[in-house]
């Protein structure tokens, strides 16, 4: 008897088209950026690391940055993801492959994975961000 009286209501909730899921939304800083990353000649334990500047494309939708530089795997290699907060704060985890050991600082060899973090902020046009941990970097966002 409560089965009977069921039936009907379930039906009704199967029927129902189910409710549309709200796209992700956008961002103020959604769009294409160009990323320069700095990291600048230094002395180590080892020895002098050579310094190295990178320029290359980004990425930002609904607050995610997806960046490349050169070919994944390929030796001096790098990308970037990350997110950016509504105030413009952006954290950033970082993944790429040595190129020669000149620039590594332990003069590892070409070819080792490694991986880092990164912290900042953009505004509007720009931004600029810091490695947290390894050698100092330093990424200049512009538009």
């Amino acid at each position: 008897m409560v089965l009977a009286r069921l039936l009907p209501l379930l039906a009704a909730v199967l029927a129902e088209p189910a409710a549309a899921q709200p796209a992700a939304t956008g961002s103020a800083y959604d769009g294409t950026w160009t990323i320069t990353l700095n990291c600048p000649s230094l002395e180590s334990r080892q020895g002098p690391v050579q310094g190295y500047e990178f320029t290359f494309p980004a990425t930002i939708a609904a607050g995610r940055l997806v960046a490349r530089h050169g070919s994944e795997g390929a030796p001096s290699s790098l990308a970037y993801e990350g997110q950016v907060a509504d105030d413009g704060t952006i954290t950033i985890r970082a993944s790429g492959v040595t190129g020669p050991s000149t620039y590594a600082i332990g003069k590892v060899a070409q070819g080792t994975p490694y991986t880092y973090t990164m912290r900042g902020r953009l505004d509007a046009s720009s931004g600029t961000a810091r490695r947290i941990e390894g050698r100092p970097c330093t990424a200049t966002f512009s538009r």
